[in-house]
């Protein structure tokens, strides 16, 4: 919650600007051995309460990285020290926890939890949850600011290159071996092939995942990931797999359940189809049986899905906190003013465009978010071309599509998964409204099969602002380091900058990414991240057309005062 506040308004819009000290937040302190993570934790009042928090954190979605036991006493590459050691972890960009807890016994860091399927001879296995990519971190001085729902630092790549060279490490060192088999409390003899099938796994992992162009910090390709996984593994056509070469940056969920698309590129028009696809990117596992539809599963768990889009419904944008500084209130409303001119139009505003209650049963309303055209906002075409131009053989699943050999690939991934989504609730005697409740109530009225919202067409997504503060880098593939750079004309943004810094920029409103402003300790997990690079342009979004006219530096900083307090949509969505 605020304490004072002055209200702003101008026009349709209304801004509350943080005067005085926030009330409510909840503030604690990291465990001991975490590192540099030892700075107190202040948890801004987006929504959720303790229990909340960590239900989000640590309930599991069905993804199945390997087993749970092995993660626990797996030791790092070199050296004795545990792989799970927090400070090591830290350094890949994952938040450690804030110590053991009912639902983490173990303190596994945020976002990885324990599989409740059996699992194998060594038990359970352990698996990335929503958090790991959708929480993160903002340090000011001795504090830490956690953002709940917001984009993530952490490198997949290199958090997963390390696992497989600590699995690797294991096996061929006798002494680290003997240790880890110890921790499991295991015949060694038995351990060694287990742990061979595993580290084999991950290496056949790692060289999928394997790209040209690093993802660094904050990014992965998510599409190229699933696809791969459903056109390509599940289907058994290693000539569907395509190199993972799209990045985007993780984006924010906080209003995400009341969009009527979530993706950059808008593909999906349902939540549990959205969000069991999702899984299958982060080691969900997906079969087709015998080809037919009604034989497709997989190891995601809708009914957690179906929770986890709940919680994501009650968070609110981040307030601006006072540990980052005053807002300047003449500065907020001529910011507004700009904000309504420049950028109300595509990312709206309260008060926020929703759709026609015509287009969906019982009249209900989502936010309207504006689909951008490629030749309009002009940023990085590569997440789009990947995905819009990419077909896949059928194989097997051809009487799905008619008897058609080659066909778009998005238009596999569409079957699967919503076949799986169908079969999974059929299982589960979930019909009626409380089938509809699942697909978020995106059906046309009279209709029973849920909206889509793929298309071809190359357009990327201007959702809402309302805390967006919080989220940088920017761009959908996070090619620009600050909202100041943003508003800036693309030829004065950064070519090269530095991500990974926990650091914040309250001026320009983003991470440090000035190597020159980070102490020399903490420069090891900083990414270079090059915008030259293919799929990394920071080119486009130059609103209003630089051609025309430009912002000045002046109205930049109004924008960005303006874009720390800009409110979300109220609860009703109005």
């Amino acid at each position: 919650m605020v304490g004072r506040t002055t209200w702003i308004a101008l026009g349709g819009f209304t801004a509350v600007v943080a005067l005085a000290a926030l009330t409510g937040a909840v503030v604690r302190k990291e465990p001991d051995g975490a590192g540099k993570h030892t700075e107190r934790v202040v948890h801004l009042d987006q929504g959720w309460s303790q229990t909340r928090r960590e239900e989000f954190y640590y309930t599991p979605q069905g993804s199945q990285l390997l087993p749970y036991a092995f993660l626990k006493a797996l030791e790092q590459p070199a050296g004795t020290g545990l792989f799970l050691d927090p400070a090591y972890v830290a350094e890949t960009g994952y938040l450690p926890s804030e110590g053991p807890s009912e639902l983490n016994p173990d303190g596994l860091p945020i976002g990885f939890a324990r599989d409740p399927h059996p699992g194998g001879a060594f038990g359970p296995a352990v698996g990335l949850t929503c958090a790991a990519c959708h929480t993160n971190d903002i340090r000011a001085g001795a504090t830490r600011i956690r953002i709940d729902g917001g984009a993530s630092l952490g490198d997949f790549q290199m958090l997963m290159a390390r696992l497989s060279q600590a699995l690797d490490a294991t096996l061929a060192n006798p002494a680290k071996f003997q240790r880890f088999a110890a921790r499991l409390k295991a015949d060694p003899k038995a351990v060694r092939p287990a742990l061979e099938a595993t580290a084999t796994e991950l290496r056949r992992v790692n060289a999928a995942g394997w790209t040209p162009t690093a993802y660094g910090r904050g990014r992965i390709d998510a599409f190229g990931h699933i696809l791969n996984a459903v056109a390509a593994e599940a289907l058994g056509q290693p000539a569907n797999f395509r190199v993972p070469d799209a990045p985007v940056s993780y984006p924010f969920l906080w209003t995400t359940p009341d969009q009527r698309y979530a993706q950059w590129n808008g593909v999906a028009g349902n939540p549990i189809g959205r969000n069991l696809g999702e899984v299958l990117g982060v080691f969900g596992h997906p079969s087709i049986g015998n080809g037919t539809p009604a034989s497709f599963t997989s190891s995601a768990l809708v009914e957690s899905l179906k929770a986890l889009e709940d919680w994501a419904g009650a968070l609110k944008p981040p307030p601006w906190p006072r540990e980052l500084g005053r807002v300047s209130p003449s500065r907020a409303k001529r910011g507004a003013k700009l904000y309504a001119q420049y950028c109300a139009g595509c990312h709206g505003g309260p008060d926020y465009p929703l759709t026609p209650a015509a287009d969906t049963i019982g009249g209900r309303q989502w936010l309207a978010v504006e689909m951008v055209d490629l030749a309009t906002v002009k940023t990085d075409p590569k997440m789009l071309q990947n995905f819009a131009t990419r077909t896949a053989q059928t194989g097997v699943l051809a009487p799905v599509f008619g008897g058609a050999t080659v066909v778009p690939a998005g238009s596999v991934l569409l079957a699967v998964v919503g076949n799986i989504v169908e079969n999974d609730l059929r299982n589960l005697a979930i019909s009626g409204d409380a089938r509809l409740a699942y697909y978020g109530w995106r059906f046309a009225p009279g209709s029973a099969k849920p909206q889509s919202g793929w298309t071809t067409s190359l357009a990327y997504k201007a959702g809402p602002l309302a805390g967006v503060w919080a989220t940088g880098p920017f761009l959908h593939n996070g090619s620009v380091p600050t909202v100041y750079d943003l508003l800036s004309p693309p030829q004065e943004r950064p070519r090269r900058f530095y991500v990974g810094d926990e650091r914040y920029d309250a001026k320009k409103l983003g991470y440090v990414s000035d190597v020159d402003k980070v102490p020399e300790k903490d420069r090891a997990g900083l990414f270079l991240f090059d915008t030259t690079l293919p799929g990394n342009s920071n080119s486009g979004h130059a609103f209003p057309d630089p051609s025309v006219a430009q912002l000045s530096p002046s109205d930049r900083y109004a924008i960005i005062e303006y874009l720390k307090v800009l409110e979300g949509p109220h609860a009703d969505g109005k």
